[in-house]
């Protein structure tokens, strides 16, 4: 298997994306409904810390020789089968947020996105976990 430190990459800049969606003060919930600026900012740095973690699962099937799924949700599942990450199901609710974002981006609920960026990274931090277990593995330890 072809490990080139891509999937090194792109995971290093998630973890950079991370670190600066959690430098950023949201205030109270009412104080980030008003800030529109901040609320596009997040809405986009969480769409493209997904975008992340799909390139990195289309880039691990594509290590492991296997075709392209039929859709993003399919991708995950691949990946879990190929026990590279636990469970697909823990991931799945993001790509739908991506799809939201990208093709309902009108409606957006702000506090949705307010409770991501205060509840939910640690499940970007979780399949960071998971991928570079995987690459390690799968390397013996040559990450």
């Amino acid at each position: 298997m072809m490990y080139n430190g891509v999937i090194q990459k792109k995971l290093s800049y998630l973890k950079e994306q991370l670190q600066q969606l959690r430098s950023w003060e949201t205030g109270s919930l009412k104080e980030f409904r008003e800030n529109a600026l901040l609320r596009r900012a997040i809405e986009r740095e969480l769409q493209v810390c997904v975008e992340v973690m799909i390139d990195i699962c289309e880039r691990m099937l594509a290590v492991e020789k296997l075709g392209p799924a039929e859709n993003l949700v399919a991708v995950l599942e691949k990946v879990a089968q190929l026990g590279i990450i636990d469970d697909a199901d823990i991931y799945a609710p993001m790509i739908r947020f991506r799809n939201f974002v990208v093709h309902r981006y009108e409606q957006v609920d702000p506090e949705i996105l307010y409770d991501i960026v205060l509840n939910k990274l640690t499940d970007f931090d979780r399949f960071t976990d998971e991928i570079e277990a995987s690459v390690r593995e799968r390397t013996n330890g040559a990450c």
